[in-house]
């Protein structure tokens, strides 16, 4: 349990914001294992300037208040109060940068007054041992423990810590949906939380539900241990990467071939001044996605069929592929992201049935395909974006009761 003062409170009927404060090394104590893992943060990341946090701490400067969320019956405290807080119920909202710097060093004291008569390259070595993500993050490195060595840093880090109070934001009893409209208004120093994000974001809210449907269908991020064997085409039906999906529902209804960018899905630390793009929330509903999905891997399989499963699997999971096909459903079903939900699903539902019926009929000859990919050697253009847009003429052409060839469509 961690212990704060209430400095100011506010009562927002199914939930409460609390301004408050709090012992810093009573805070990082009190942190429950694995707080670093929040699925909607993203990875901890080399940072210079946040690396001179402790200097900050040290020279007693206030520093930014962390907001945190506490999955936790109302509180209605009053200003003054004390209250403790359950940190098994807490996740980090806005400072998770900070905070595992902060830790991190932390936990370098601790290990330090266990044993101060080791040396520093030992010290190093049991410390990379113990908590690899710190070298693996560079927060810490064998320099920078011969420097805390050197100076003598130990004993200093740990007085500032036990002597500084940090300021701390508690929202109480946010509903998950609710976490992800925070994160929505938030913004990533000087750059807004991009389209593809927000899409992240409220696919992560929903995921943990679509999941308990059994759809049959399984979402890969890239620090999956089976993500290569996935973009590889060692897969089944229904298998795909959680960024291709993001980005081929963002092509369906901008009816363009969208590029995958990491940039984009990068979560970064994030503050409150600031809201970002207008993006229909509706969309995000459970049933909308949940038959997304379902007649993406009904599309899936029906190529899986006509093309053969060898090459199927390779060419339908590639984002490429993705994307080219999904903006061309959208641009031949003039979807509008604006439009009422239930038209937008009844459209979608169509348009899917319509090209799963071209595929049966027509297919996407894989091999003219491939024909005319390994003639590309010679062009002077960027391939990724030149494949989005031939799949997508395609796909058009399909639809639209035509007989397309691949030849032409590379070469028009």
């Amino acid at each position: 349990m961690f212990k704060v003062q209430i400095l100011d409170y506010k009562s927002l009927g199914d939930r409460e914001w609390i301004l408050c404060k709090g012992n810093l090394e009573e805070y990082l104590e009190s942190l429950k294992e694995g707080f670093y893992n929040f699925s909607i943060q993203r990875k901890i990341v080399k940072n210079q300037y946040l690396d001179s946090l402790v200097t900050t701490i040290k020279e007693k400067d206030p520093i930014p208040p962390i907001t945190l969320t506490y999955s936790h019956e109302l509180i209605t405290s009053k200003v003054g109060d004390e209250i403790k807080v359950d940190m098994e119920k807490i996740e980090i909202l806005d400072g998770l940068q900070r905070t595992f710097r902060l830790w991190a060093h932390n936990k370098l004291v601790k290990e330090y007054e266990a044993d101060k008569d080791v040396d520093p390259i030992t010290f190093a070595k049991y410390i990379k041992e113990k908590y690899p993500i710190f070298f693996d993050s560079g927060i810490v490195s064998l320099a920078k423990i011969k420097k805390l060595f050197n100076d003598k840093e130990f004993d200093k880090i740990r007085d500032a810590f036990y002597s500084f109070d940090v300021y701390f934001i508690l929202w109480v009893n946010l509903t998950p949906k609710k976490v992800i409209h925070k994160m929505l208004v938030l913004n990533a120093g000087q750059r807004s939380v991009s389209t593809t994000h927000q899409y992240e974001l409220l696919f992560l809210y929903l995921w943990e539900d679509l999941q308990a449907q059994q759809l049959g269908i399984r979402l890969f991020r890239e620090k999956d241990a089976d993500a290569t064997k996935i973009k590889s085409g060692d897969r089944m039906a229904g298998d795909y990467m959680f960024t291709s999906i993001i980005i081929g529902l963002r092509s369906f209804l901008e009816k363009k071939a969208l590029r995958v960018s990491l940039d984009d899905l990068d979560i970064e630390e994030l503050s409150q001044d600031q809201s970002t793009d207008n993006i229909n929330e509706e969309i995000f509903s459970s049933d909308f996605i949940k038959s997304f999905l379902e007649n993406l891997k009904y599309l899936d399989e029906a190529i899986l069929q006509k093309e053969g499963e060898t090459e199927g699997n390779k060419w339908f999971v590639k984002d490429t592929t993705i994307t080219g096909i999904l903006a061309g459903l959208g641009s031949y079903a003039k979807v509008d992201e604006k439009m009422p939900i239930d038209d937008l699903s009844r459209l979608t539902e169509a348009s899917f049935e319509e090209l799963m019926e071209k595929v049966d009929k027509i297919g996407y000859d894989l091999n003219g395909f491939t024909a005319q990919y390994n003639l590309m050697s010679s062009r002077s253009v960027n391939i990724g974006s030149f494949i989005r847009k031939m799949i997508m003429n395609y796909t058009i052409e399909l639809l639209e009761g035509k007989k397309p060839s691949w030849e032409m469509i590379f070469n028009a």
